[in-house]
């Protein structure tokens, strides 16, 4: 297994653990700290939804006349 830098694990992200995933024979990313198995595809969808920029629109009520 080589290890692939850059890449950390969703899951451990989330309880402050940064751990660079492994690149594993079976074409997956694998996390040697959670064991989660992720797929390219599912590490580019879950990248994709950081790369979304929500901004805040201000409306006003208008009363009809």
């Amino acid at each position: 297994m080589a290890k692939v830098d850059r890449i950390l694990c969703p899951f451990c992200i989330f309880t402050a653990k940064y751990v660079d995933l492994i690149f594993a024979d079976d074409d997956e990313y694998v996390c040697p700290s959670c064991s989660a198995r992720f797929s390219y595809e599912e590490l580019m969808y879950l990248y994709s939804f950081t790369q979304y920029n929500i901004e805040p629109q201000d409306r006003y009520f208008e009363p009809k006349t």
